[in-house]
């Protein structure tokens, strides 16, 4: 059994990072949802959306997998695949969330989780 003593707490700028990264899954089927029951007019064919979104889950289960495992650099990699989904469909949002994310694994207690022993 692991107790409190042992386990590393993750830094707050992770945890944002995680949520934001989070909340990017969900956005693009809200935004299909929307754009379909109200025939809201939009410069990408509404099944990119859906494909991004796709892409989105794909992503966050890599970055998961990289914040569990502590590879800084695939973690750092996930942002640039993430700003590749995010600018076909021009998805502002994600391209924001891209830039914060980036910027808070700059930070020295991001850095530090990710070299720490596991």
């Amino acid at each position: 059994m692991i107790t409190k003593a042992k386990q590393e707490k993750k830094p707050i700028q992770l945890r944002v990072i995680f949520t934001l990264n989070a909340l990017m899954m969900f956005l693009p089927f809200l935004v299909y949802f929307l754009v379909t029951n109200n025939k809201i007019e939009m410069d990408v064919v509404p099944m990119h959306v859906i494909y991004t979104g796709i892409a989105y889950i794909i992503s966050f289960g890599v970055l998961v997998y990289c914040i569990l495992n502590k590879r800084f650099f695939a973690f750092r990699i996930m942002f640039f695949i993430n700003l590749l989904i995010a600018l076909p469909v021009g998805v502002d949002g994600g391209i924001v969330v891209v830039i914060v994310s980036f910027i808070l694994s700059q930070t020295k207690q991001v850095e530090s989780f990710f070299n720490s022993s596991k």
